[in-house]
């Protein structure tokens, strides 16, 4: 009997293991999930932006207002990425490819392709602060 519930105790510690260690290997695959960057974006003028990352999409943000949605994926260091809405020239569909490093505290994407010239001019040569996560 108490070699049976010695086994059970094991392979439940084992599967709670497993379960940890597997819900942080999800996170490590991408570094920017539910995390938010702040930097000065040049949409035309400089302008303080938020970048908020979900699972597969990032909200930009002016202050508390969403001024874009784009869907991304990750890469071997590239972000993919493919706008859904928003009011900045880029059509919606429009697709850019961007290389992203994150330096301690500090996410630089550079440009890799873009279908739309205006996002290129937002993001190059900003390094964005990581903050933290609003609600």
């Amino acid at each position: 009997m108490k070699t049976n519930l010695f086994i059970l105790k094991f392979l439940l510690m084992t599967f709670l293991m497993l379960n940890v260690v597997s819900c942080v290997s999800k996170k490590s695959d991408n570094p920017l999930l539910d995390t938010q960057w702040n930097g000065l974006a040049k949409i035309p003028q400089e302008t303080e932006i938020i970048l908020k990352f979900s699972k597969d999409k990032f909200d930009v943000l002016q202050g508390d207002k969403i001024i874009e949605t784009m869907n991304y994926t990750l890469n071997n260091g590239d972000i993919n990425i493919e706008k859904k809405s928003g009011g900045t020239p880029c059509n919606v569909g429009t697709k850019g490819k961007y290389n992203y490093e994150i330096i301690g505290e500090n996410l630089v994407m550079t440009p890799v392709s873009d279908d739309c010239a205006d996002r290129i001019k937002s993001f190059q040569g900003i390094v964005y602060k990581k903050i933290e996560m609003k609600k």
